[in-house]
């Protein structure tokens, strides 16, 4: 759940025809969180700094994709229990412009999970954003 949470939630595509703002990626991400998270996500709308980059993305027609590198515990979080757990997901953002040379930078998110009564995994928090 940890990765295709954090694919859908850094992964934005500034192309003609695709996304139509920042906060699409925040509500693809919505379908792999449960409670408030959830919510946010579905309602959330960029600030100043979001609305900035995606005005940036769309000028260059930039494709973002995420490439996950590893999941693991982050350094101090309590142990994994039978409905709860956190996770530290780092990845590769690449930024592909429609011409010019593509950037990458590694990045990292953390993440807090909690099971659901059907017994998947939803991300409930992002610790730290």
């Amino acid at each position: 759940m940890a990765r295709v949470f954090t694919t859908a939630w850094a992964s934005h595509d500034a192309r003609p025809g695709r996304d139509s703002s920042f906060d699409d990626a925040s509500r693809r991400a919505a379908a792999y969180a449960a409670g408030d998270l959830a919510e946010d996500l579905r309602t959330h709308t960029s600030g100043g700094a979001g609305t900035q980059q995606w005005l940036s993305w769309k000028d260059r027609q930039i494709q973002v994709t995420v490439t996950v590198l590893r999941v693991s515990l982050p350094d101090g979080a309590p142990a994994p229990s039978e409905d709860s757990s956190f996770a530290r997901v780092i990845y590769k953002l690449k930024e592909s412009p429609a011409k010019g040379p593509a950037t990458e930078s590694e990045e990292q998110v953390a993440l807090k999970l909690r099971r659901s009564a059907d017994g998947s995994w939803r991300v409930v928090g992002l610790p730290n954003v």
